[in-house]
This record gives C-alpha cells, sequence and structure tokens, in this order.
C-alpha cells in the first residue's frame, strides 16, 4: 500500500511539474489567454503567466517530495485544481468544446472536457493520498527551498520582455503596387490609398508567430479592417500551418520567393502603417507596444 500511496503521489506531483514545464517554451501562447480573458493587458500578461507556471512547478515537487507544510500545500494543490476547473467550465460555456485550453502549452491539446476529466482524476487521488507531516530536520524548510527554486527558474528560464517598444516614426513612399495578389483571391490591394497596416512574417520565424497571435487577440476585442499579413513561406502547406498556429483570418499575401526579403527589409516581424502609400511608422520585433499598434488598427 506505502508503495502505491508513493506512485499515485508522484504522478499527481508531476503532472504539476509537467504541465508547468511545457509551458515555458512557448510562453506566449498562454500570456495571450489572460490577454483574450480581460484579466490582463500586454504588458503584465507575462508576469502572471509566469506566476502561475512557477506555482506549479511549486506544488508539483512539494507533492513529490511529500513536503505538505501542515496540509498547507495539500489544500493549496485542491483549491487550485477547483479554480482551475471552474475556469474550463467556464470556458466550455462560452466557447466550446472544440478549442485547446492550454493547460499543457504547445505539448499536449487538450479540449476543456479532457482537461476537466484529468482534474477531477488529481481530485481524486489527492483526497486519497496519504500524506507525512515533517516537523523536524532539514525536511520541513523543504517548501521554502521548492518555492525559492520555482519562481527563479521560471523567471530565469524565460525572462520578461515588455510589450513598450514605440514604433520608428517614418516619412517614406513607398511602391508596394508589385505585391501579388491576396491568397486565394484574384483580387490585388492598392496600398497607395487610405490607412492601411502591414505586418511581414515568414513562416519559419517564431517571433512573427508571437506577433501574429498579438494581432489574433486584438481582432477579438475590436474589428480591424486595415490590416494585412504578407507572409514568406515555401509551400502552400508551411503557410497554412502559420496560420493555424495563430489563429488569424487576416487578408493574406503570399510570397514564395527570396524577392519577401526586399519588401520586408530584412528584419522581422516588420509591421508598418501607411497613409495614402507613405510609410508613418515601422515596427520592428514582436515586443511592440500592443496599445499603440491598436491604436491605427481600424
Amino acid at each position: 500500500m506505502t508503495i502505491l500511496n508513493n506512485i499515485l503521489r508522484i504522478i499527481v506531483g508531476f503532472t504539476f511539474v509537467l504541465s508547468g514545464i511545457v509551458k515555458i517554451f512557448p510562453i506566449e501562447p498562454f500570456e495571450i489567454i489572460f490577454v483574450d480573458l480581460g484579466i490582463s493587458n500586454f504588458l503584465f500578461a507575462p508576469f502572471i503567466a509566469r506566476f502561475i507556471i512557477a506555482f506549479e512547478f511549486f506544488l508539483g515537487l512539494s507533492i513529490i517530495f511529500d513536503t505538505w507544510f501542515k496540509d498547507f500545500i495539500y489544500k493549496l494543490a485542491l483549491a487550485s485544481l477547483v479554480l482551475f476547473t471552474a475556469y474550463l467550465f467556464f470556458l466550455l460555456t462560452t466557447v466550446g468544446n472544440n478549442v485547446d485550453c492550454g493547460c499543457f502549452g504547445s505539448f499536449l491539446s487538450l479540449t476543456p472536457i479532457e482537461s476537466i476529466i484529468k482534474n477531477i482524476a488529481l481530485i481524486v487521488l489527492l483526497l486519497f493520498i496519504k500524506r507525512r507531516y515533517h516537523i523536524n530536520g532539514v525536511f520541513k524548510y523543504l517548501p521554502f527551498v521548492f518555492l525559492i527554486l520555482a519562481f527563479s527558474s521560471v523567471f530565469l528560464l524565460n525572462r520578461v520582455g515588455l510589450h513598450n517598444l514605440q514604433g520608428i516614426e517614418v516619412n517614406e513612399k513607398v511602391d508596394y503596387s508589385t505585391l501579388p495578389a491576396l491568397y486565394q483571391m484574384d483580387k490585388k490591394v492598392d496600398f497607395s490609398k487610405g490607412k492601411k497596416m502591414i505586418a511581414f512574417f515568414s513562416n519559419s520565424c517564431s517571433h512573427c508567430l508571437n506577433a501574429s497571435r498579438i494581432f489574433s487577440s486584438i481582432s477579438k476585442g475590436q474589428d480591424v479592417h486595415n490590416l494585412y499579413y504578407v507572409i514568406g513561406a515555401k509551400t502552400d502547406q508551411s503557410l497554412n500551418e502559420f496560420v493555424d498556429k495563430s489563429d488569424s483570418d487576416f487578408p493574406i499575401i503570399w510570397i514564395e520567393g527570396d524577392e519577401f526579403f526586399k519588401y520586408s527589409g530584412g528584419r522581422l516581424p516588420a509591421i508598418v502603417y501607411l497613409e495614402d502609400g507613405v510609410i508613418k511608422k515601422k515596427w520592428f520585433g514582436d515586443l511592440f507596444d500592443v496599445e499603440e499598434v491598436k491604436s491605427y488598427l481600424k
């Protein structure tokens, strides 16, 4: 019975640790969840995401090593599972079951129902696990060691990048008339008229994928009609994989060859805002000031 109890305890603890590890890289999809829920903005979401991951590490390590800190860890683990399950029910009722809950990051896709079942199983195991209480010696200090280890490792392994990079002021006339027609549409966009924004992405660029996910999140909170993606991809399949991963539905211009970099300027991701064919602002990278970019989207 002791061996079985140890196995069950390690399974529960390892699930918490695994859930945290697989969300570290990439961490951006997990960060965006808090923005989409309205809990945070892009500036503070990176901190919330890392705090929760570190919290999962802390709980998992404490459970694996049978250190419960006078039942505090036990109650904390149960409370967190109940809270996560409540969120999953909210997700199920508002969005449906055909979504990835994000519980295991990009490592494993679980629907809300699958994750609810997983959480219920963990709660049941926790209720039946027999716990030891280390009140003497070095063991009673292990939770504090795990707490420091969990938070320091998460914030060091994937350091916070604040979305606060301002755009570069530009006043440059450009000719985008040679860009191909919209993907799967026999229609060219006239970038010489009106206010438009172009995001230059490569399907093999992880920062481009992060930026694309940010735009997808923005579109959930406001209507966006002046944003166009110009994506460099060698095949139709790789192009669609990029779009699917970022959950985007913006108009796309697909460029297969190396001429893509002639338009993007060689730095990715590159985002430009134009007024009547004149570039007014440029942003590079995926840590752009989201609120600033949103002010140019309509």
